[in-house]
């Protein structure tokens, strides 16, 4: 399908002003957050998400190698974010939960997320929602091709 000049000037002009936005919000995200960066809040919303998870599951998650891994719960259990601990089932096994100050974290995330959605999408009707939603996902697909 052709794409006018113009049309390709102001989708590249949106991407970057919506790309910007959303890194901007992402950055406030992490600071009210606890001070964290994007990786760690990623893993803290993750095991926020699951309760209790293997490292391997959040290396796998991250699609990081688990020696990166390690050194970044290492900083969060030190900061009282995560709590890490053996299996009962399999000594080996090393699984990641939520502490205090990582379940508190969660919570802002989670209440960040809803505050987000409302921003965006409490000015459009459920069908224009919808569409919106599905432009999307048809975007992240297109862009991944």
């Amino acid at each position: 399908m052709l794409v006018e000049f113009e049309n390709g000037e102001k989708f590249v002009s949106v991407m970057f002003n919506l790309s910007n936005a959303m890194k901007s919000e992402g950055e406030h995200c992490c600071k009210i957050c606890g001070d964290l960066n994007e990786k760690e809040l990623f893993i803290i919303s993750f095991i926020g998400e699951k309760r209790s998870v293997k490292m391997s599951d959040i290396a796998d998650f991250l699609q990081a190698p688990l020696s990166t891994l390690t050194t970044i719960v290492d900083k969060l259990v030190t900061n009282k974010f995560l709590v890490r601990y053996n299996s009962n089932d399999d000594r080996r096994v090393v699984k990641v939960e939520l502490d205090r100050k990582g379940k508190t974290s969660f919570k802002e995330f989670k209440d960040r997320k809803e505050i987000m959605a409302k921003k965006v999408l409490g000015h459009l009707s459920e069908s224009e929602q919808e569409t919106l939603i599905a432009n999307l996902a048809q975007l992240v697909t297109s862009m991944q091709l």
